[in-house]
Formats: structure tokens, C-alpha cells, sequence
């Protein structure tokens, strides 16, 4: 083959595979504000118990590297434990849309489905089994702090972090995640009391590739460089 069809050929399957991307989205049901702080400690646990186990978000510990932070293994020795479950990838469906995924906010159901995601996302008492020997103090204190801090924070519904336009028409499909995250922010000295026990922080991302044609392969790696750059955004 000539050189110059070889080199229009690349071409062509390079503007093809560039075409089928539309833009993309984020959205959070909660904005918050970490206070400043000088320790810099920070341990990371990421599940992901959805159909796309591809989204790991493998990149948040180099994101915060990146920013000061010091990545710990031993989550007794870290001044902030970030908890993060991926719990729903896929398309977007006419009632189950990514305003419709944030809008249940941190554990709720995606879309019209109405379920608790089996307790261990639903609320911070159940999942003291993770949150227990990280913070040092039983399920009920645990449940106690988040209650009071989830009764005085609103689900604002909020979007950010857009990198093109939301094109919702036939002709496209959007493929999306939602990750549900907690920040527990410990004393900052080992001993130390913190009025109401370690603070809690709590929100559900939702991120969405718009395509022309589906292609999860094309779209993992944007969503999850989209939630891990949310997550470490808070810092």
C-alpha cells in the first residue's frame, strides 16, 4: 500500500475514534470544605461493586502525592481515611439519568431504583467494620457523628468539573459512574479529643462520557481520572 494511503488511513481511524467522544460530566450531591490543617496523612480505601470493575481510581494516591500528601498503608497513622465504593456503571437510561443518579445522594438508590446498596454504603454505622479499627471507636459514635453532620448538610445537587457539553439527543449515549465517598478526618495528634468524635464528610460523584456509540473500553479511563481528580480536589 502507498505510503501516503497508509498515512490517510491512520488518520481516518484516529478522526473516527476522536469523534465518538461527545464531552463529559460531573456532578455531586454535596459540597464541603476540609478545614486546613498541617497534617498531611492520608490512607485510601476504593471499592467497586459495580459491573465495571476497570474504574479502581488507582491515580487518587498519586494525585495527592502530588499535593503534599503522604500515602499511608496503616490507616491508625493517618490523619484523613478516604473511603470511596464505585457502585454503579452504566448507561445512561430515560429514567435513570445522572441528575437522577446524584439526586439519592451518598447511599441512596440510582435513579428509581430504591435500595441501601446492603448497608455498607447506606449509612456510617454499618460500615464500621471498615471505619471501626481505622478510627478507634464503636459503630454507634461513628453513627452518631454522621447523623448530626448528615441532618445539617443539604444535598445541594450540585455540578462541576464539565469538560464539554452535555448532548443528550439519540444519537448519543452516555456511559456513567457513580462512586460513593467518605472523608473521616481524625484528631490531629495521637490522644487528642475532637468534639463529636472524628469529623465525617460524605458525598456521591457521578461521572458520564457522552458518545455517538458506546465504547466502555474509551470511557473508563476518562471516568475515573473524573472521580479521582473530584476526590483529591477536596484536598
Amino acid at each position: 500500500m502507498p505510503r501516503t494511503s497508509v498515512l490517510l488511513l491512520i488518520m481516518g481511524l484516529a478522526s473516527g475514534c476522536a469523534s465518538n467522544l461527545q464531552g463529559s460530566n460531573l456532578y455531586t450531591s454535596t459540597i464541603f470544605f476540609l478545614p486546613p490543617s498541617s497534617a498531611n496523612t492520608v490512607y485510601i480505601e476504593a471499592r467497586n461493586t459495580s459491573d465495571n470493575q476497570q474504574v479502581t481510581l488507582n491515580d487518587l494516591g498519586s494525585r495527592l502525592s502530588a499535593k503534599g500528601y503522604k500515602v499511608v498503608t496503616d490507616p491508625n497513622q493517618a490523619q484523613y481515611v478516604i473511603q470511596a465504593n464505585t457502585v454503579y456503571c452504566n448507561t445512561e437510561k430515560q429514567t435513570i439519568t445522572m441528575e437522577t443518579m446524584v439526586a439519592g445522594g451518598y447511599g441512596g438508590g440510582i435513579g428509581s431504583a430504591i435500595s441501601s446498596f446492603g448497608g455498607a454504603i447506606g449509612n456510617v454505622g454499618s460500615m464500621a467494620g471498615m471505619a471501626n479499627p481505622m478510627i478507634g471507636m464503636g459503630a454507634a459514635g461513628i453513627s452518631a457523628a454522621a447523623g448530626a453532620l448528615g441532618s445539617a448538610v443539604d444535598s445541594i445537587g450540585s455540578m462541576f468539573g464539565s469538560s464539554g457539553p452535555e448532548v443528550k439527543t439519540k444519537e448519543n449515549i452516555t456511559y456513567a459512574c457513580v462512586t460513593d465517598v467518605q472523608i473521616t478526618e481524625r484528631p490531629s495528634s495521637p490522644g487528642a479529643m475532637q468534639p463529636g468524635g472524628p469529623k465525617v464528610y460524605q458525598t456521591r460523584l457521578v461521572a458520564g462520557v457522552h458518545q455517538k456509540k458506546l465504547d466502555a473500553q474509551e470511557a473508563t479511563p476518562l471516568l475515573q481520572q473524573k472521580l479521582s481528580a473530584s476526590v483529591a480536589g477536596n484536598f
